[in-house]
């Protein structure tokens, strides 16, 4: 989930790139690519904050992921529907919308425990003022009149991307063990008729319930 989070932080942020290329486009020009990386990118946090959950509850995940999940998707959809035609709406809209995350991972950060982990608290907390600071961009009329809107949607987009994959390196995350089994290998007892006894018996009996164990915890890790 952590390659999949930071693969929509990257679509995200080529989004911001495309948005730049194209300054005089219109926004319901490429308002379907906004809004389908939106969606793409809310679903997938989604799915991080109820696998992170099934963590029990380890690391750094808390509810803010669901809460910005969960604005970033219905937004998206929004967009997709064709809902947020009016050009002075916009800005304003996605500058909430960026504020909120900035805001969130601001919360983000206070969770994370400064001795252990120093360095992503400082990161977190950068990319949260970062990102609350591109999102009052929304609100300065001067520099709304002054960008179109598919520029400012740029700004926006871009720090969002940014946000994304930092969240995605960050992410806490379990390594699968793998588990070598070492089977000893026992040599066959030979024994001759005359050597038969009750301990060499009991010898053979045990080495042969040994290989069957062996055995049977063999093909479990193997279905694992």
């Amino acid at each position: 989930m952590r390659m999949l989070t930071i693969i929509g932080g990257v679509l995200m942020l080529l989004t911001g790139i495309f948005c730049f290329i194209n300054p005089g486009q219109t926004f319901l020009a490429i308002a379907f690519v906004i809004g389908l990386v939106m969606v793409l990118n809310g679903l997938i946090h989604i799915c991080a904050y109820m696998m992170g959950r099934g963590l029990n509850n380890k690391g750094d995940n808390n509810g803010w992921i669901l809460t910005d999940a969960l604005i970033t998707l219905l937004l998206g959809i929004l967009v997709l529907c064709n809902q947020l035609v009016a050009d002075t709406a916009i800005p304003l809209v996605f500058g909430m919308w960026v504020l909120v995350s900035g805001i969130l991972r601001i919360e983000a950060a206070t969770h994370i425990n400064l001795e252990r982990k120093r360095e992503n608290f400082r990161i977190t907390m950068i990319t949260g003022v970062m990102t609350v600071v591109v999102g009052l961009f929304g609100f300065i009329n001067p520099l709304v009149m002054f960008l179109s809107t598919v520029v400012l949607m740029g700004f926006f987009m871009v720090m969002q991307g940014i946000n994304i994959i930092e969240l995605g390196i960050d992410m806490p995350h379990q390594r699968k063990a793998y588990v070598k089994i070492y089977k000893r290998k026992r040599e066959p007892v030979r024994i001759t008729p005359e050597e038969e006894t009750e301990e060499k018996v009991q010898e053979r009996l045990q080495a042969k319930r040994e290989e069957e164990i062996n055995a049977v915890i063999g093909d479990i890790h193997a279905k694992l």
